[in-house]
C-alpha cells in the first residue's frame, strides 16, 4: 500500500513539474517575443542626403465648382508629407502648363533645387444628370480626381520619372456654399479624407523616386586646390564623403530648335576628398582642380 501511495505521490510531482514548465516555457517565449524589436526599414545609403525640391501646385483646368484651392492643397499636403519624412526641402511654387524642362531649368537657375516636380491634374470635376423627381436633386456620381506627376533633374537637365496616381471614387454630396480646400471643415469631410489620401499616395511615390537618387550640387568658387561647393552638412554631407565632379559643357541647341532649353554634355573629372565641410557649403581638394570651373556640377553618392 506504501508502496503504491509512494509510486502515485511520484507520478503526480512529474506530471506537475512538466506542467509547470510547459506554462513557463510558453510565457518566456511569449515575453520575448514581445520584447524583441522590430527591425528597422531598410532603406539605400543615399537616403540620408536631404534632396532639394521645387514643387509646382497641382494645376487643376476644370477644378469642382464647390471646392475652392484644390490644386494649393494637394500640392501644399504634398510639400508637408515630404518634409516630415526629413529627407527633404521643399519649395512650393505656381503651377504650371509647360510640360517640357524650361520650370525645372528656372527652378534650378533661381532657387538652386535640383528636382523639380510638376503637377496636374483632372476628373475633380461633379459629373451627374437631374434625376427623374426634382424634389430630389440632381444624382451624382462618386468623386474623384486624377494627379498626373512628372519629375525632372534641372541642373542637368533631364526628366527623371513620371506616373498617375488616381483617388478611390466616393459618394459626397456636393459643398453649398463652396468650401475652401485649405481649411479643416473640408479635410474632415468624406471628399475631403480621399484628397488628403491622393496628397499622400502621390508623396509616397515621389519619395520612393527621390529617397535614393544621389545628391547633386554645383562648384560655387575656386582657389587654387580649394574647391567651393553648394552642399554643406544640412544636406547629409560626411567627411567620409567622396564627390564626383562633372564638367558640364556649353549648351547644345539642335539646329532650328532654339526654342528648346539648353542640353549639355557632362564629362567626369574625378574624384575629389572633402576639406572641411560648412553648414551650406564645402571645400573639397582634387588632383585635377585646375580643370573644374564655376558651375561644374557635383554628385556625392552611388
Amino acid at each position: 500500500m506504501n508502496l503504491l501511495f509512494s509510486i502515485r505521490t511520484a507520478l503526480a510531482l512529474v506530471i506537475t513539474s512538466a506542467l509547470l514548465y510547459s506554462g513557463l516555457r510558453g510565457a518566456c517565449a511569449e515575453t520575448a517575443a514581445a520584447d524583441t524589436p522590430t527591425a528597422p526599414e531598410l532603406s539605400c545609403a543615399n537616403a540620408r542626403f536631404i534632396k532639394a525640391i521645387t514643387l509646382t501646385r497641382a494645376l487643376i483646368p476644370a477644378p469642382p465648382q464647390d471646392v475652392l484651392n484644390l490644386g494649393a492643397m494637394l500640392g501644399d499636403e504634398i510639400a508637408a508629407t515630404l518634409e516630415k519624412t526629413g529627407r527633404y526641402t521643399v519649395v512650393l511654387t505656381a503651377p504650371t502648363r509647360s510640360l517640357g524642362l524650361e520650370p525645372a531649368i528656372d527652378a534650378f537657375s533661381r532657387e538652386q533645387t535640383p528636382y523639380f516636380i510638376r503637377l496636374s491634374g483632372h476628373n475633380f470635376g461633379v459629373t451627374g444628370a437631374m434625376s427623374a423627381w426634382e424634389f430630389l436633386g440632381p444624382s451624382i456620381n462618386p468623386r474623384t480626381g486624377t494627379l498626373e506627376i512628372a519629375l525632372f533633374n534641372g541642373q542637368i537637365p533631364r526628366a527623371v520619372a513620371n506616373t498617375v496616381v488616381n483617388a478611390a471614387p466616393i459618394q459626397a454630396p456636393l459643398f453649398a456654399p463652396p468650401i475652401d480646400a485649405r481649411g479643416e471643415p473640408f479635410a474632415a469631410s468624406p471628399y475631403g479624407h480621399a484628397m488628403h489620401l491622393l496628397a499622400d499616395q502621390a508623396a509616397q511615390w515621389i519619395d520612393h523616386q527621390l529617397q535614393c537618387e544621389p545628391l547633386w550640387g554645383q562648384v560655387i568658387a575656386r582657389s587654387g586646390s580649394d574647391i567651393t561647393i553648394n552642399r554643406g552638412a544640412i544636406d547629409g554631407l560626411r567627411m567620409s564623403d567622396r564627390i564626383q565632379v562633372l564638367q558640364r559643357s556649353d549648351p547644345l541647341m539642335p539646329l532650328g530648335q532654339t526654342h528648346l532649353p539648353n542640353h549639355y554634355l557632362m564629362q567626369p573629372i574625378g574624384l575629389a576628398d572633402i576639406a572641411s565641410i560648412g553648414e551650406h557649403t564645402a571645400i573639397i581638394r582634387l588632383s585635377s582642380a585646375n580643370a573644374v570651373q564655376l558651375g561644374d556640377v557635383i554628385q556625392a553618392g552611388q
